[in-house]
């Protein structure tokens, strides 16, 4: 079992919100927090590290917020997701729903980071018990 702290990986493109998730996630010792400004390099990264929780937003430049999910999902890269965007409706695609995303966990822009930090403690807690029955 690893002693390392569980990894939040945030994939935005717009650095003022890139780093704003940043800093407020930095504040907190549960948790190591990274982060891309696009999907492709989301996946170079989280090939070396991956992470337990990635809050992803869906408008990105290049590869879409969606098949960063599906891919990064597919390779084992991060367990569990966040959709964090600035689209005023997204309803939750099949795609999506597969690899566990939930109307819980879609945050519109602009959003509290308060309640994304509250839905990540709720994601780890419940990866935590999944793998202690493992």
């Amino acid at each position: 079992m690893s002693t390392l702290l569980p990894n939040v990986f945030i994939v935005e493109d717009e650095q003022q919100i890139r780093e704003h998730m940043l800093l407020y996630f930095e504040d907190f010792d549960e948790f190591r927090v990274d982060a891309a400004e696009s999907g492709e390099l989301a996946l170079e990264m989280l090939a070396g590290e991956p992470a337990e929780v990635c809050i992803v937003d869906i408008r990105l430049p290049g590869m879409d917020g969606e098949s960063f999910i599906r891919a990064a999902a597919a390779a084992g890269n991060c367990r569990r997701f966040i959709v964090h965007t600035g689209s005023v409706d997204l309803p939750v695609s099949e795609h999506l729903r597969s690899v566990g995303i939930s109307e819980r966990d879609v945050f519109f822009k602009p959003c509290g980071m308060d309640l994304i930090l509250a839905r990540v403690r709720e994601l780890l807690t419940e990866l935590a018990a999944d793998d202690q029955s493992v």
